[in-house]
């Protein structure tokens, strides 16, 4: 049978609330067990300093656990035994340690030089970019342009160009200030150590705080979640890196100034849906003005390319249909995040709306599943 939207009234009223508040009515635990659980969610809203290392450990959980289960999966000797799940992560672990020292070695240490050397030259970057403006203005009052397409454009290029600048040093600023909170990084490892060892433990304990009657459901969910959340911040990082890649390669051949800083700055902005690579190709395109109108040219139609290859080839080899939303709740829930959180919350708006989708899904259509069997 298909099914139908539900109605408000009775209709929008699930098994899943009748039947579980009848039984918190019944069962003084499972009410306990829900007070609990509420009074932890509100503590654990009022001290968002753990937010960013939950977060990252989070990230590092789903990043690393494709590779645990391979190792763990390895065979040892004619018995076909394995490495315990522990030893796997802690094995993981070294073998990430080490890239990330060659990581540090090859890319940060020049990165670091190269960002030094941008913010010194930064103001005088912003007077070539004000004194750029002006000829640009100068250039649309010999053209006879009239004053309000001409107020337009001059707004728009001394906002873009501001806000670029801005958002290019608030990135890198935010970055760095990571570094910086080294205390609560040193609890992303062991987070994502307990997370990597003893998901299915936690899931456990969640599920077991709901009535014994909708607990496959709420398996159904949290997997299908987890399943979201998990395809998403892996295909996220490496279309991330490919883009910065090949953002890196472009501007250095291109002789860019800051081509490491660019292609940071585009690993950065991609995590953004739809908004991001043009954020990211704003600094290029100034900075590549300030040399010559040719090579800004050059500069645009590289990036049109790269959001050609991203969007028909990279995109959906490595995303699919990961996230299964409209581009208009896409933007809704960009517009969304940003207005709350800034930057940080415009990144995490996707996913949470899927998970959002995934949730509402599940609770709206409990009806029409019963009517179905």
């Amino acid at each position: 049978m298909g099914r139908k939207p539900a109605l408000a009234g009775n209709a929008v009223i699930t098994p899943l609330f009748s039947k579980g508040i009848t039984t918190m009515i019944k069962s003084p635990a499972v009410v306990i067990k829900i007070i609990i659980l509420l009074l932890g969610f509100y503590i654990f809203s009022q001290i968002t300093p753990i937010f960013l290392p939950l977060i990252l450990a989070i990230i590092v959980t789903f990043v690393l656990n494709p590779f645990v289960n391979a190792v763990v999966a390895i065979p040892l000797g004619t018995k076909q035994n394995h490495l315990p799940r522990g030893i796997a992560i802690l094995l993981v672990f070294l073998l990430t340690g080490l890239l990330l020292t060659l990581i540090t070695t090859f890319v940060l240490f020049p990165f670091i030089n190269e960002f030094n050397k941008f913010v010194g030259d930064l103001p005088r970057l912003m007077t070539k970019i004000q004194s750029l403006i002006m000829l640009i203005q100068q250039q649309a009052n010999l053209a006879q342009i009239p004053d309000n397409f001409r107020q337009i454009i001059e707004n728009g290029l001394g906002g873009a160009a501001t806000y670029a600048v801005s958002l290019t040093r608030n990135a890198f600023n935010t970055v760095f200030s990571f570094a910086t909170q080294m205390i609560e990084l040193l609890i992303v490892p062991v987070l994502a150590y307990y997370f990597l060892k003893d998901w299915r433990s936690l899931k456990e304990g969640v599920v077991i705080l709901f009535p014994s009657s909708i607990q496959q459901r709420v398996i159904n969910i949290i997997e299908e979640m987890a399943a979201v959340v998990s395809n998403y911040i892996r295909g996220q990082v490496v279309v991330s890196v490919i883009i910065g890649l090949l953002v890196f390669s472009g501007m250095y051949f291109l002789k860019v100034d800051y081509p490491l800083v660019l292609g940071l700055l585009a690993t950065l902005t991609e995590a953004i849906p739809i908004i991001g690579p043009i954020i990211g190709s704003i600094p290029a395109l100034l900075l590549a003005s300030l040399v010559s109108p040719l090579l800004a040219i050059k500069v645009a139609a590289f990036y049109l390319i790269i959001h050609q290859i991203e969007n028909n080839i990279i995109v959906p080899h490595i995303m699919g249909h990961t996230i299964d939303l409209h581009p208009s709740l896409i933007i809704i829930s960009l517009l969304i995040g940003g207005q709350f959180y800034g930057i940080t919350g415009m990144i995490l708006a996707v996913p949470v709306a899927a998970l959002l989708k995934v949730l509402l899904r599940h609770l709206w259509y409990l009806d029409d599943d019963k009517k179905d069997r």
